[in-house]
């Protein structure tokens, strides 16, 4: 007997749907059968997006959103509970990622991946929580998209490595808050996926990225987040909550695979 996946009848948020990861996690939750609010800055984007969405025979919104901006924030989950009622599912995507030398690192920089990345997903879950609890959402899911780099430390990723090993004190702490009253929470932890920004640092710095030492021997694909993030989202993961779920190709049980 398989597992089937369904999320039918179901909202669901994604934040950063308008490429990459992000994109492919809000189409895997539209083929699924759930309603998909795309949240991420460029609104071009998220229409490209909510097009694919729709096309899964389901509904899309739009909704331009900058995670560090608490009001912005304010104004998805209202966009949200005004179109569809209170959302089952919040998949936190979003982040912001400055790599540079954590000696040069900008006050601005630190505090723009400080907003984004911890600020704005407790926030955003924040809201999103107290929707499902006022509309009595009988099986809420919070999932966050975390990192490997929250596991291990990256050369040039100091402060972000940091907000996701951050993300996941938030993940545990709202998953003892909320686990209770029926809304899981759980986290995803990508590793090298074959996204835009991997593949131009691995033509810029493919020493630093061998394939060889990733112990599956290839790039992840984004389409392998996305499986994880629905089946956490899904019923099937009912019984899951405050867990972190590496999706890395083995990245974080080597040493010295970064250097």
């Amino acid at each position: 007997m398989g597992i089937e996946l369904d999320l039918s009848g179901r909202t669901a948020i994604v934040t950063g749907a308008g490429r990459g990861i992000g994109e492919r996690i809000a189409t895997h939750v539209a083929a699924a059968g759930a309603d998909v609010i795309l949240a991420a800055r460029t609104k071009s984007e998220i229409e490209a997006t909510a097009e694919d969405v729709e096309a899964e025979g389901v509904s899309a919104l739009a909704v331009p959103t900058d995670l560090g901006d608490p009001d912005d924030i304010d104004r998805l989950v209202e966009a949200t509970v005004g179109t569809f009622g209170a959302p089952e599912i919040l998949i936190n995507n979003a982040a912001a990622n400055l790599e540079n030398d954590p000696m040069e690192q900008s006050i601005d920089e630190v505090d723009t991946m400080l907003d984004v990345n911890l600020r704005g997903v407790f926030v955003l879950s924040q809201r999103v929580a107290n929707a499902m609890l006022d509309g009595d959402v009988d099986a809420g899911r919070i999932v966050n998209v975390a990192s490997v780099a929250g596991h291990v430390g990256i050369p040039a990723m100091t402060v972000y490595s940091g907000t996701k090993a951050g993300l996941y004190g938030i993940t545990r702490g709202l998953a003892a808050e909320l686990s209770s009253h029926g809304i899981t929470v759980n986290s995803v932890s990508p590793g090298m996926i074959r996204v835009d920004r991997i593949e131009q640092l691995m033509a810029e710095k493919g020493d630093l990225y061998d394939l060889d030492r990733i112990p599956v021997g290839r790039l992840g694909d984004p389409e392998e987040i996305a499986d994880a993030c629905v089946f956490l989202a899904s019923d099937r993961a009912g019984y899951v909550s405050g867990e972190d779920l590496r999706v890395d190709g083995g990245v974080a049980i080597t040493a010295g695979l970064y250097r």
